[in-house]
């Protein structure tokens, strides 16, 4: 896992500098959660080959669309800039009409006007090429960083970490690799933004109400189950003929519905160990913060079936360790 979360952490520290006004370092741009976030693989051998299943959140990629949305895209669409330019245009062509109609004058009257004219209006172009350029060059550097982010996801690029991996294990590998919409979809993904700014700053409480504030809780609909599995009074010539149109959804609304987990109930983070805000950790702290419920709703409200899993696991729960160290000590998170 540590070849695996290396090749996604790959970054172009020359190229994001460029972004910045202040200057990057290395060590804090090593702990920052401007990444591609990856869950631990789940990995199925058979005789000739492994499959490798990795859960992704792309913070990285959504971060650079956000910007250059924020900067180009929003200000293009606005009906106030298009007035602005519309105005330039007309004001200008005036501008340029009337001074014509001078220089042809002027020239006459005064032979090195043309060559004075020129040279001003030559310096006012280079500083206007500059100021569109400087703006154009940071719309193609998010432009670069997007495609060295959707590079890491092609096959080309997948072969030589393919090729590391299978000298490790002697056989053929794939990877599956699953992207997620939302960060706590995954316990891993979920805790390992927390871990990373406790390592710059030791402020807990505020990354852990940041965190679950920003998981969505649903409530779960707890439908009843029928006793038959098909209703046989449906069956006539025109509901066959409404279920062909709309044969796909009317599977897909049936599959969903008999899925067990499949919405978040309820999330709990807690952080422990050397988090004092002063160098000398003497003592250490815990912290803990939850929303929702974690409780199976299913088998406890219901009655459902629920399957028993080898050790403390539980079906409807993925519980996460994560162990670090900062200047001061270490800690752990669990999610």
């Amino acid at each position: 896992m540590k070849l695996i979360k290396a090749y996604f952490n790959l970054y172009n520290l020359q190229l994001e500098s460029l972004l910045r006004k202040n200057r990057l370092r290395r060590r804090f741009r090593k702990i920052s959660t401007n990444r591609i976030f990856i869950s631990d693989g789940e990995f199925k051998h058979t005789n000739d080959k492994v499959n490798i299943t990795l859960y992704v959140y792309n913070k990285q990629k959504l971060n650079y669309l956000l910007k250059l949305k924020k900067r180009y895209l929003t200000l293009f669409k606005k009906a106030k800039f298009a007035r602005k330019l519309k105005l330039i245009k007309n004001v200008g062509l005036n501008i340029l009409g009337k001074h014509k109609q001078k220089s042809i004058l002027l020239s006459n009257l005064l032979p090195k006007y043309n060559t004075q004219v020129n040279t001003a209006q030559n310096i006012y172009y280079l500083r206007f090429i500059k100021k569109s350029f400087k703006r154009l060059k940071f719309y193609m550097y998010y432009k670069q960083m997007l495609y060295i982010n959707k590079a890491k996801f092609e096959n080309t690029y997948l072969q030589g970490l393919i090729s590391l991996v299978r000298n490790i294990f002697n056989k053929n590998v794939e990877f599956n690799i699953i992207n997620l919409k939302y960060f706590y979809f995954n316990s891993k993904i979920f805790t390992q933004p927390l871990e990373l700014k406790l390592k710059k700053k030791r402020n807990v409480l505020r990354y852990l109400k940041v965190l679950i504030r920003k998981a969505k809780i649903k409530n779960v609909k707890l439908a009843e189950k029928s006793k038959k599995f098909f209703n046989f009074n449906i069956f006539n010539s025109d509901n066959f003929l409404q279920q062909d149109n709309t044969k796909s959804k009317y599977l897909k609304k049936i599959i969903l519905s008999n899925l067990k987990y499949k919405r978040v109930s309820g999330v709990r983070l807690e952080a422990a160990g050397r988090l004092t805000r002063r160098f000398s950790a003497s003592r250490s702290q815990r912290r803990t913060k939850y929303k929702g419920n974690l409780e199976n709703v299913y088998s406890s409200f219901k009655g459902y079936p629920t399957p028993m899993l080898r050790g403390n696991d539980k079906a409807n729960l993925q519980y996460t360790v994560i162990n670090s160290t900062s200047r001061v000590g270490a800690f752990g998170v669990k999610g």
